[in-house]
């Protein structure tokens, strides 16, 4: 299977390319900084502006089994990227990361996601984001029993939880909300609290915004693209032309997802964000550059 995250691939192509940034997107042409240990790219999906990742450079499934020496380096490059992309697009930064999900094309490489958010979201928003994310996923049902009947298929559970039906089926487990999820790990120590949970084999959801009040740390096994669709909610929410395109869209196709990177990729946001990052790393300081931080120099 290929390794669709492979920082030897990144390294390669974007040294091999004639141009940068890159006049149309490929896999393995979005690098736009690294550091010793982690490297940085232009995701995919970027249906808000400066949508970067960090990725460890080793094959690990989760931060928290990154080398404790390299904790320092993660903090760096996170704090100085969250300030600059922050400052550059006047929005704040959501971070998160899905632990040992598998989800890149079934490979465990670790990545966080830093996506901006409109500075009006508030406490009160993000909250209501989140729990309408966990509500159309269903999460915390385990299964509806339906004319004897057991649908454990989540589309087939929100078929039936939709409907009228109410008094002809059976909910087992709780929808779980926003208060149900918050407190499962210690959010502020992220990424070593999760270590004893990991080695025991369970997953996590780690989302963090600029608020205690709106962040969660869970050991709930949710299914992927948890934070991004909670982002996506709040883009619909603040900003408006957005919000019109999306209706639009679900108008032709009641079903697309549009926060799924494999569905809506938003090549011409990727490619604005490989331009915008060589401006946002030439306002890096050399003297405040650490652990051997490099940004991808334009080439003509």
């Amino acid at each position: 299977m290929e390794d669709v995250l492979s920082w030897d691939k990144f390294f390669y192509e974007t040294n091999k390319s004639k141009f940068y940034p890159p006049k149309k997107i490929d896999l393995y042409n979005r690098l736009v900084a690294f550091t010793d240990n982690f490297f940085v790219i232009a995701a995919i999906g970027a249906f808000t502006p400066g949508y970067l990742m960090i990725v460890t450079k080793k094959m690990l499934p989760s931060f928290c089994l990154i080398e404790s020496s390299q904790i320092k380096e993660l903090k760096w490059l996170i704090n100085i990227l969250e300030k600059e992309i922050s400052k550059y697009y006047n929005r704040n930064v959501v971070l998160f990361e899905h632990g040992m999900c598998a989800c890149v094309g079934g490979l465990d490489r670790a990545h966080l996601h830093l996506m901006t958010i409109d500075k009006k979201a508030d406490n009160s928003l993000l909250e209501k984001c989140v729990n309408r994310a966990l509500v159309r996923r269903r999460a915390g049902i385990t299964h509806v029993e339906f004319k004897g009947h057991k649908l454990e298929n989540i589309h087939d559970i929100d078929q039936i939880m939709s409907s009228n039906k109410k008094n002809e089926y059976n909910i087992h487990g709780k929808q779980l909300a926003y208060n149900d999820i918050s407190k499962d790990l210690d959010i502020k120590n992220w990424p070593t609290s999760a270590i004893d949970h990991v080695k025991s084999g369970g997953h996590y959801v780690f989302f963090k915004t600029n608020s205690e009040s709106s962040s969660f740390f869970t050991k709930k096994n949710f299914q992927t693209q948890l934070g991004r669709e909670i982002v996506f909610e709040l883009e619909k929410e603040t900003n408006s032309s957005f919000n019109k395109w999306v209706n639009d869209t679900l108008k032709i196709n009641s079903y697309s997802n549009i926060w799924k990177w494999q569905e809506f990729p938003f090549n011409e946001n990727i490619l604005k964000t490989i331009k915008d990052f060589t401006e946002i790393a030439s306002r890096i300081n050399d003297q405040n550059k650490e652990f051997g931080f490099t940004n991808i120099k334009p080439k003509k």
